[in-house]
């Protein structure tokens, strides 16, 4: 099944920066890498399942000093947060215990030795990261002390006017001020205004440490000390590509997230069993999850990519492979023509019947196919908003070996295969016929249609001057097409208006 309005991979064979996205609509098949039920996004700042670094979301419950509506403190009309006590804090200077707020270090606030919503001040540290903005305007970076090691590393979170105008590279070194807070347990300075910063001279970021993997991932023994801190490890195998939209798992349980690859465009593809000689960026605090976020595609060095191994359309659609797993498919049979952007097709195995079927996403690259055309096809297996697909990577992996007759569709019941219908998962990506249905609800905006079974009909084949909604109430003998899943719904998909008999 697809993401809302999408039916896009996320992955192909090896390590492809500046990821693939493929959108399988009822208007368009488009790219992208966050739809909405209304249209494609056009905000690549940021991925829809990780938070910012500033302020409750709709992943954690909000705090009773973080108010629902809002993901930054409370503030006054001169920019000071309420309830918050500039003036907190011991210092040396009158002899008490604890640092000079207006001189602390990171290991001083990492350490404990800062009370929690103190405004301090760091001095002499050095960016390390790009700058991740959010959809809000508002902005990410790490500094590190030049020093490095533990404790060396903290997010620091930007407010708009400081994100927006505020130079960020990588290796400047800065004087910051701003409220010490731990935002879920990650450990951030928040600055609200463009002079807190101060670019104090240039540099490069350190090194990055050396870690093993279970060392920093959630719970390790080094996480909570190097978290903030840029770091790097190597020589590790991907165990779960898809842990989310956001993540990948290596080694030792420890995630990968695209914070800063996302933004830029350079998601990495992986797939199951794929090395990397080593993979650096921040350590994070995220989701309750310490995760490394590569800064660009030169912190992901790829190794070992697995090769596609032979397997049948029923082991994929009978969930026998993990997903984001390299796969060659023979003798499969195209039952579809190319979409209307040429973007994918469907092909299915000869034997038919039940988990016979499935989409191929092709993608920009240029393929010839037509129904009837026997194919080996070799990619990788995808389930993208549980629709399943290959994603192919190059042309040249779709054969055509043959041409044969397109396999009889399958006649089902429209209720059986419509939206939690008992035989809606058997018969995705199947060729199949449903037969004297009724419209109950046509939508001009996306320009298809519901039946009265709740199963809905979609046009990604058809040209729109040869698409005609029909009015609520018409029936039609039959519909035949491909069935998918998409926006939230099982989707049948007439391949020609000939497919539509009324």
């Amino acid at each position: 099944m697809l993401r809302p309005r999408a039916l896009i991979p996320s992955v192909t064979v090896g390590l492809v920066l500046g990821a693939v996205a493929c959108n399988l609509t009822p208007d368009a098949m488009t790219t992208d890498s966050g739809g909405s039920d209304t249209a494609a996004s056009t905000d690549t700042t940021g991925t829809t399942d990780e938070p910012t670094t500033g302020g409750p979301t709709t992943d954690e419950p909000p705090t009773t000093t973080s108010p629902a509506t809002t993901d930054e403190p409370e503030t006054t009309t001169d920019g000071t947060s309420v309830g918050t006590d500039t003036t907190a804090g011991p210092t040396t200077e009158t002899g008490t215990t604890g640092p000079d707020l207006d001189n602390v270090t990171i290991y001083d606030i990492q350490g404990g030795a800062v009370p929690e919503n103190s405004v301090v001040t760091v001095k002499g540290v050095v960016i390390t990261s790009p700058v991740h903005i959010d959809g809000d305007g508002k902005g990410t970076i790490f500094v590190q002390d030049p020093m490095g090691g533990e404790l060396s590393g903290i997010a620091v979170f930007l407010y708009q006017e400081v994100a927006m105008n505020f130079g960020v590279k990588p290796g400047v070194i800065v004087d910051i001020t701003g409220e010490y807070t731990e935002f879920f347990g990650e450990s951030q300075l928040q600055v609200t205004s463009v002079d807190a910063i101060v670019e104090v001279g240039q540099g490069e970021p350190p090194a990055p440490a050396v870690v093993a993997a279970a060392d920093v991932a959630t719970g390790g023994a080094k996480a909570e000390a190097y978290e903030g801190v840029l770091v790097q490890v190597e020589g590790v195998t991907v165990t779960n590509p898809a842990v989310d939209m956001s993540d990948f798992e290596v080694d030792g349980a420890l995630l990968i997230n695209d914070f800063f690859l996302f933004p830029q465009m350079e998601e990495p593809t992986v797939v199951n069993g794929q090395e990397f000689t080593s993979i650096a960026g921040p350590l994070r605090f995220s989701y309750d999850n310490h995760k490394i976020a590569p800064r660009a595609a030169a912190d992901l060095v790829s190794g070992m990519v697995p090769q596609a191994e032979e397997h049948t359309i029923y082991e994929i659609q009978e969930g026998a492979l993990p997903v984001q797993t390299p796969v060659l498919i023979k003798g499969a049979i195209v039952t579809s023509p190319l979409t209307f952007k040429k973007d994918g097709f469907f092909i299915q195995d000869p034997m038919g019947g039940e988990h016979s079927g499935i989409y191929v996403y092709i993608g920009a690259k240029a393929v010839t196919v037509k129904p009837g055309d026997v194919v080996d096809v070799e990619g990788v297996y995808d389930e993208y908003y549980e629709n399943s697909q290959i994603e192919v990577a190059d042309a040249a992996k779709v054969v055509v070996t043959g041409n044969g007759a397109v396999p009889t569709p399958e006649v089902v019941s429209a209720a059986d295969v419509a939206t939690g219908g008992p035989l809606q998962e058997n018969y995705e990506g199947v060729l199949v016929t449903v037969e004297n249905v009724t419209v109950a609800a046509a939508n001009m905006m996306f320009s298809d249609f519901e039946l009265t079974t709740g199963l809905f009909v979609d046009d990604i084949f058809i040209a729109k001057a040869d698409w005609k909604l029909p009015m609520i109430g018409d029936t039609f003998t039959s519909i035949t097409g491909p069935l998918t899943f998409g926006f939230d719904e099982a989707r049948l998909l007439p391949r020609t208006p000939a497919d539509i008999v009324p």
